[in-house]
């Protein structure tokens, strides 16, 4: 097995850690400032309280690993040492 294919098997069994950790964060802080927004307010009136909640739970976020760097050159894995 070469060291591409190790690695790649290794990143799978931690089980995405950092990006699956902001991608946790990023949705749970992108639903609570819906809740406080009018757009929610207006989300229940349209659709119900019920309706209004099952639409926000599928509001997430997902940070995917090794896109290309920004127009400052960093990179999502340069935010390792942020956290």
């Amino acid at each position: 097995m070469g060291k591409g294919k190790r690695l790649k098997s290794k990143r799978k069994r931690l089980g995405g850690g950092l990006c699956a950790e902001l991608s946790a964060r990023l949705t749970a802080n992108f639903q609570r400032e819906l809740r406080k927004s009018e757009l929610w307010e207006q989300m229940v009136a349209e659709f119900g309280e019920q309706r209004a909640e099952e639409l926000l739970r599928e509001c997430t976020a997902e940070v995917k690993p090794g896109l290309e760097p920004d127009g400052h050159g960093d990179r999502p894995t340069d935010l390792s040492g942020a956290l």
